[in-house]
């Protein structure tokens, strides 16, 4: 049986920094970072979810996706995937997202120390990713 996952989010990554995003919540409430990325619509696989909602909510095509892992959030299945990108966010979807800005690890460890992440496995995904990274001689230095 496959598992069915809920969201696909993605970690654009440049040198020693990653992309998080504010969503864009139509009612109040706290403002947290998250991965961009979205709902797994029916049918469709979390890494085809993912390339949609990298496009639909920050304009960007990326190449090629790497997976990093999958978590558990609210009760329902997460996949997280990575992708480095060598430019600036100029223009997002406003109706999506709130905000989008990079930050290094530490800068996630603190938002995670706040309690200002999203879903709280964005620190972990980035650690993970990192080490893969760096396993494989590909880290930028910091």
């Amino acid at each position: 049986m496959t598992k069915r996952f809920k969201t696909a989010r993605c970690i654009l990554y440049r040198e020693d920094r990653s992309l998080l995003a504010i969503r864009n919540r139509f009612w109040a409430g706290a403002r947290r970072w998250g991965l961009p990325g979205g709902q797994v619509e029916w049918g469709e696989s979390p890494m085809t979810a993912a390339a949609r909602e990298l496009e639909e909510e920050l304009e960007l095509q990326v190449p090629a996706l790497t997976e990093v892992g999958a978590y558990s959030y609210k009760r329902a299945m997460h996949m997280v995937y990575a992708a480095p990108l060598d430019r600036d966010i100029e223009t997002f979807d406003e109706t999506e997202l709130l905000d989008v800005r990079w930050f290094t690890e530490s800068d996630i460890a603190r938002l995670q120390n706040e309690a200002t992440l999203h879903a709280g496995y964005e620190l972990d995904a980035v650690r993970r990713l990192l080490t893969r990274l760096d396993a494989d001689g590909l880290a930028a230095a910091s």
